[in-house]
Formats: C-alpha cells, structure tokens, sequence
C-alpha cells in the first residue's frame, strides 16, 4: 500500500526523494541500466521495466492487482504479449468484473505465497483503501496491491483466500519460464522472495514494491532481501522516488 501524500508527491523527482530519505524509505541506489528502459502505467500505479526484453510471446505475471492495471494494459499495448493478472481479495475481484478489458489480459482469483493452500487477509483498517494484508500481520502469501477508490474499509474484517507458490502457479499453467514478474504484495514480499530464490524459476526482470516502515517491516529486512537477489545474479536498474517500488534484471 503506498500513502496518498507518497503517491501525490511521487511526481517531483528530486523533492520527493529528499522526503523518502528522511522517512526511511529510499534505502538503495540503482545501478546505470544497460538496457533501454520506460515507465509505464500511471503515476501511481506505474512501473519501470527494459523494454527490450519483452515481446508478443513474453510470459507476465502481474500479482497485486488492486484497482489500477494501468501498467497491465501498458504492457498490452506496447508489446501486444498476454498478462496473467493475480489477486485473491473479494475488492479486487470485484472491481475487474465490472471493467471492460482486451483479451490478452487474464485474471486469476489466487495469492502469491511461499506455500500452497489458503490464507486468512485481513480487510483495510483505512476508509477508501483496498490492500489487504495477510491476517495476523505476517505470513507467506499477498494478494492486493495499492490503495484505490472503491475499498470498504473495516480492519477487523477478515476472508480465506487461495495462495500458491510462483513454481505452483508456473507448473499448472506450463510455464517453464516468466519473462517479468511484478510483484505487490503487501508486506510478505520477503518470504516469497526466498521461496522463489530456492525454486526452479527466476523471472528474467522482477519488479517488487517492498514494504519497508509498514507492517512492521524494517528497513533491515529489504536490505537483506535485495542482497539475496543481488547475489543470486541480478542487476538493480531502477528504484523509484518513494523508494518502495524496485526494477531488477538477469542480464545472463
């Protein structure tokens, strides 16, 4: 979930990250591309990828959905590839039924986690927001990515959801690779990241928005997070303003 103020002042560059360092939040510097890159999507739900490494036969998985696929239907439009969209959470579910979308965008009713079977996430404590976080504050498993219109509010309110692990997913669906991967998970990040390291599969670009200063999360924990993924082979090309959402590339 990314606060309003953080998404507002996303915009001004070099102010905003002045503001991000202060909070915490912008913890790490990317490294110079060696690939052409573009941001695509909108300014609060956009992300930045090498454009270069994408076609019409690229396989995507886009996990965190929310109520903002405009980086989704950017992928559509400019390389025309198909996106296996994911989120568990009833907000979301929702909200995608009631859009007109291209056909090339699939959504799929499951989570992300370092396990298979199903998880309890826990409803929005904030009037207007739509992420839900898993229940009780920590575990394996993600579904809804961002704060939108639309979200009922109530925290106290709890619902079972399907999760399964990237190499599950990958499995059921024949993929025996995935070209991009994005993922907004809402703080659980941090175990799926492991689980995916240790499992057959590693995307050839991983987009993550970590969420270091909420749920509990520290800074620590994303320093060692990317320290892995950097270790295991990967190069860090973009990190954005508010310093929670990471661009990261297999150049092999």
């Amino acid at each position: 979930m990314r606060a309003l103020a953080g998404t507002l002042l996303d915009s001004v560059g070099p102010l905003r990250r002045i503001v991000s360092r202060r909070r915490g939040t912008l913890i790490h510097k990317a490294s110079r591309a060696q690939s052409p890159t573009a941001r695509l999507g909108s300014a609060y739900g956009g992300w930045t990828i090498m454009t270069d490494r994408l076609d019409d036969a690229s396989v995507v998985y886009s996990v965190g959905v929310g109520t903002d696929i405009s980086f989704d239907l950017a992928l559509i439009a400019r390389f025309q590839c198909e996106v296996q969209a994911f989120d568990p959470t009833p907000v979301c579910r929702q909200w995608v039924e009631r859009q007109t979308l291209p056909s090339r965008f699939h959504f799929n009713a499951i989570g992300l986690s370092a396990s298979d079977g199903e998880a309890s996430f826990q409803a929005p404590a904030t009037e207007g927001h739509v992420s839900f976080s898993l229940a009780g504050g920590s575990g394996g498993g993600g579904g809804d990515g961002g704060s939108g219109d639309g979200g009922s509010g109530g925290g106290e309110q709890s619902v079972l959801c399907p999760v399964r692990r990237l190499s599950s997913i990958a499995a059921e669906r024949g993929d025996d690779h995935i070209d991009l991967l994005k993922m907004d998970i809402e703080g659980f990040e941090y175990q799926v990241i492991d689980d995916i390291l240790a499992g057959p599969i590693r995307p050839r670009q991983w987009l993550i928005e970590f969420h270091h200063t909420m749920y509990g999360h520290k800074a620590a924990e994303t320093e060692a997070a990317v320290a892995k993924i950097l270790a295991a082979g990967y190069t860090l090309f973009s990190v954005s303003n508010i310093g929670q959402e990471y661009s990261f590339a297999r150049l092999d």
